[in-house]
């Protein structure tokens, strides 16, 4: 009987997710994809920047849709990696945390705003590790949080990964002990499949070529 619940439960979640793949506005979809060509396309800071106003503003017409904010945090986060300047980091990463928590007003409980959210606050860390190692413990919670929500999203493993990387091995990090999460993270990828076409499905690439930088 017990079984019998689960199969029924997990039915039910895939019927409402096809419902919802299938049930998406086209124009809002079009919409979407083409702020993605536009970050696919980004050389550098001023075209995440270019591509997080242009998600912005579609944030400010579908006011019931999570999914322009998620992106707007995404290039902003992007925007801060192509900067050395540590006031301009911590100034797209703020507003990258702003983004992600109305993209969680809109959908709670969802792994993949709980990952980016997790990488926001490394990177938020990272800025000045000495004054600020209470985000490491933030973003460790939001990574948690987002596999607790999903186990199977890839780009939860990927961000810990990189993370670790990027850690100094006498604060526990290195190259040797990010290599078996990259490793679950690029056999994730390797069978993950979006609900839709504008869901996030970006980090394959990034995994494979911090793993290999492992070996």
């Amino acid at each position: 009987m017990k079984n019998l619940t689960k199969s029924i439960t997990l039915i039910l979640v895939l019927i409402s997710l096809n419902s919802f793949a299938q049930n998406v506005n086209p124009k809002f979809s079009q919409a979407i994809k083409t702020g993605l060509d536009m970050v696919a396309a980004a050389k550098g800071g001023e075209d995440y920047l270019k591509a997080e106003n242009y998600f912005e503003r579609i944030a400010a017409v579908e006011t019931k849709e999570w999914i322009p904010s998620y992106y707007s945090a995404y290039c902003n986060l992007y925007a801060g990696y192509n900067t050395a300047s540590k006031e301009l980091k911590d100034q797209y990463w703020d507003k990258a945390l702003q983004e992600i928590d109305k993209a969680n007003a809109l959908s709670a409980n969802n792994s993949e705003i709980y990952a980016l959210k997790g990488a926001l606050e490394f990177m938020k860390m990272s800025v000045d590790p000495r004054s600020r190692m209470y985000f490491m413990g933030n973003s460790a919670e939001s990574l948690e949080k987002a596999i607790a929500l999903n186990p199977e999203n890839p780009r939860i493993y990927l961000i810990k990964g990189q993370d670790t990387f990027y850690t100094p091995e006498a604060f526990g990090g290195g190259k040797e002990k990010a290599k078996p999460i990259l490793e679950s993270a690029v056999a994730k990828f390797a069978i993950f499949k979006p609900v839709n076409t504008i869901e996030p499905n970006w980090g394959a690439e990034s995994a494979k070529a911090l793993l290999a930088q492992c070996k």
